[in-house]
C-alpha cells in the first residue's frame, strides 16, 4: 500500500499530522497555564507544517524550485530546533537558559548556511533535513531518559523511546539518501513512520502531563499541608494491613499545645508544628514512616524495630526536641512530647489495633508526667 503512495502525498499527510500536534500543544497551554514547553513545541510543529506544505507542493510542481527547496529546509531546520527545546523544557519543567537557546540557535543558522549551499541538490538537501531532524530527537530522547530517576514516569519512558525511534528513522534516511546502495529506508516509508510517530509525540507529551498531574494530586492528597510529612489517609492506606512481628507504632502527642496556642497564637503554634515535624523526621531511620495522626499528634511507623528500639528512637526524639527551644521569628517557645511506643512482639494485630496500642502507651507517658517515653503494657 505504501508503495502507491508518491512522495509529495506522504509529505502533505505528514503536514496533517503536525497540524494535529499543533493544535495539542496549544491546548495543553490553555488548559495548564504554568506548564513549560507546549509553546516551543506548537511552534516547532507549525514550522514543520509550513515546511511539508512546501515541499508537497514543490513535488507537485505548483511552487518553483528555489522557493520550496530551501524554504522547506528552513523551516525543518527552525522546526527541530524548537521542538528540541520544546521537548528539554517539558522534561525539565523549566525555561531552557539562554546558553542552552543561544548554541541550538548557532547550531541553526549554521545548517542554514549549509541549507543555502545544498538546496539544488536532492540528496544532500534531504541528508541535512533529516540529519537536523536525527539530532533533534535523539537530544530530545536523551533529556527524557537523564531525567528518569528523578520522575519514572511510564509516560516519560514511553515519549523518550518514541523520540528515539524517531531519531533513528531520520539517521537511517540520510544514510540512505547518502549512500543508496545501503539503503534500509525508501523516503516514502520513511516518511510514513514518521508521520505515525508524529502522532505518538502529539499523545504521549500530553499523557505526560496528564500523568504529572495526577501525581501531584496523588502527593496533594497524601500529604499534611502545614508541616509537609506524610497524613493519617496516607498512614493507613500505605503500611501494612497486619504489621509484621517485631513492627513498631509510635504516637507522638506534643505537651500544653493548647496553652502554646492561647498564648502565642495561631501562627506560632503553627510554627511549633513545623519544627517538631523537622526535628522527628531528623531523628528517625530511614525506613520508618512518618505522619501527621490529627492536630498536635504525629505517629511513626518502624518497621523491624521491636519495642526496646523503637523507645530508644522515641527517646532520641523526645531529647531533640526538648534540647533547644524553637525559634518562631524572634520568639523561643520551650516544647516537650510526650510519646507512647506499641510493638506487635508474637503477638500478631492489625494496624489500628497496634495504634491502639501505642495510643493507651501515650496516655500513661501524660498521666505519668510528660515529656517521657514510656511503652505498652501487656494486655
Amino acid at each position: 500500500m505504501l508503495g502507491e503512495l508518491d512522495l509529495a502525498t506522504v509529505i502533505l499527510m505528514q503536514k496533517c499530522s503536525y497540524i494535529v500536534g499543533l493544535l495539542s500543544f496549544i491546548y495543553l497551554k490553555m488548559t495548564n497555564r504554568g506548564l513549560r514547553g507546549p509553546i516551543p513545541l506548537a511552534a516547532g510543529f507549525a514550522s514543520m507544517a509550513i515546511g511539508s506544505t512546501l515541499a508537497g507542493y514543490g513535488e507537485w510542481g505548483i511552487l518553483s524550485p528555489a522557493l520550496w527547496r530551501l524554504g522547506s529546509v528552513v523551516f525543518g531546520i527552525v522546526g527541530y530546533a524548537l521542538i528540541w527545546l520544546g521537548l528539554k523544557a517539558l522534561s525539565d519543567g523549566r525555561s531552557v537558559d539562554r546558553r542552552t537557546v543561544s548554541l541550538v540557535c548557532l547550531i541553526s543558522v549554521l545548517a542554514m548556511v549549509v541549507a543555502q549551499q545544498v538546496a539544488d541538490n536532492n540528496a544532500y538537501r534531504a541528508a541535512l533535513f533529516n540529519g537536523c531532524a536525527s539530532l533533534a530527537y535523539l537530544a530530545g530522547a536523551s533529556v527524557l531518559f537523564a531525567r528518569w530517576r528523578r520522575e519514572p514516569l511510564l509516560s516519560r519512558l514511553a515519549l523518550g523511546g518514541i523520540t528515539g525511534v524517531s531519531g533513528l528513522i531520520s539517521l537511517s534516511v540520510v544514510k540512505s539518501v547518502l549512500f543508496p546502495d545501503y539503503a534500509t529506508l525508501n523516503l516514502v516509508n520513511a516518511f510514513f513512520f514518521i508521520i505515525m510517530l508524529n502522532f505518538a509525540i502529539a499523545l504521549f507529551v500530553m499523557m505526560l502531563v496528564a500523568e504529572r498531574s495526577e501525581r501531584k494530586l496523588l502527593v496533594l492528597a497524601n500529604t499534611d499541608p502545614l508541616t509537609g510529612v506524610k497524613n493519617r489517609r496516607f498512614f493507613f492506606q500505605t503500611m501494612p494491613a497486619t504489621p509484621d512481628p517485631a513492627d513498631a507504632a509510635m504516637l507522638l502527642d506534643i505537651d500544653h499545645f493548647k496553652s502554646i496556642n492561647d498564648r502565642f497564637g495561631h501562627a506560632v503554634g503553627d510554627s511549633v508544628l513545623q519544627e517538631v515535624a523537622k526535628r522527628i523526621g531528623g531523628s528517625i531511620r530511614g525506613g520508618d514512616v512518618l505522619a501527621r495522626y490529627g492536630g498536635e499528634e504525629f505517629i511513626i511507623y518502624l518497621p523491624g524495630a521491636g519495642v526496646r528500639k523503637a523507645c530508644m528512637i522515641g527517646e532520641r526524639i523526645r531529647d531533640a526536641i526538648a534540647v533547644t527551644e524553637v525559634d518562631c521569628g524572634g520568639l523561643r517557645v520551650g516544647v516537650t512530647i510526650s510519646i507512647g511506643v506499641a510493638a506487635t512482639g508474637e503477638m500478631r494485630c492489625d494496624l489500628q489495633t497496634l495504634a491502639e496500642m501505642a495510643d493507651r502507651a501515650l496516655y500513661r507517658a501524660k498521666m505519668e508526667g510528660r515529656n517521657c517515653v514510656r511503652e505498652a503494657q501487656a494486655a
